[in-house]
């Protein structure tokens, strides 16, 4: 018998790169939809170093493949899928600078979503659902990107309602089944990051009747200036 062995199947090769760690989010397919579901699998976030795939049998003909750089932000805002009269998701802060932005309590720009104005980003899924989940793209999607992924139902729906009748896709918003998995792969990958009106430009923003408007410099005790409190966001604190 041969004093030496052969390493267990599961080894890598000497020399050979680790494959890379890959996190899945299962998106939320309970509620109704554009197009019945494939499969039950096909509903899923992949995220890994290499980038981010989207897996969703209803509007996805193909997996869309996104490199992390392609997301400018990653946002979680839980909630039901029936949202309430005048409800917004996913606030759109001030940013103050690069490290700071001005904290929800003190005002906001808008929001990403309203139940009554619905979104200037692409839903998966329909449109009287409420998200729970979001990217915002640092950069629009190009028309190849969305024709070659989409399927072609809804690339026609989505440069219906485009004012220049291109399919254009600034950012999506989707349902997740765990809100707060999918807050930690965000995270985990430095997708997370506050949603500012740098982000987002006017255009895309929805408001409410009860919004407050941010302001930088808050007052306190008549004329009396305070200076403004601020955050920062994940890594510069």
């Amino acid at each position: 018998m041969s004093d030496r062995s052969a390493p267990p199947p599961s080894a890598a090769p000497p020399g050979a790169t680790p494959a890379p760690r890959e996190v899945v989010v299962a998106l939320d397919a309970a509620g109704r939809s554009w197009r019945r579901a494939k499969r039950a699998d096909d509903e899923c976030l992949r995220l890994s170093t290499m980038g981010v795939e989207i897996e969703h049998g209803r509007v996805l003909r193909q997996p869309l493949r996104l490199g992390l750089g392609t997301i400018s932000v990653g946002a979680v805002d839980p909630g039901p899928a029936r949202a309430g009269s005048n409800e917004g998701r996913f606030p759109v802060l001030r940013r103050l600078g690069p490290t700071a932005v001005i904290p929800r309590s003190e005002g906001i720009e808008g929001w990403l979503w309203t139940s009554t104005g619905g979104s200037g980003l692409t839903m998966l899924g329909e449109s009287d659902e409420a998200p729970n989940a979001a990217f915002v793209f640092a950069k629009p999607l190009s028309e190849d990107a969305v024709t070659r992924a989409f399927e072609p139902e809804f690339v026609t729906a989505l440069a219906a309602r485009s004012p220049l009748g291109v399919p254009t896709i600034h950012g999506l918003l989707f349902r997740v089944a765990d809100a707060l998995h999918a807050e930690r792969a965000f995270a985990r990958f430095g997708l997370e990051r506050p949603l500012t009106d740098r982000e987002v430009p006017p255009t895309l923003r929805r408001s409410l009747p009860t919004d407050r408007s941010a302001d930088p410099i808050i007052r306190t005790g008549g004329d009396q200036r305070a200076a403004a409190r601020s955050i920062a966001p994940p890594g510069f604190s």
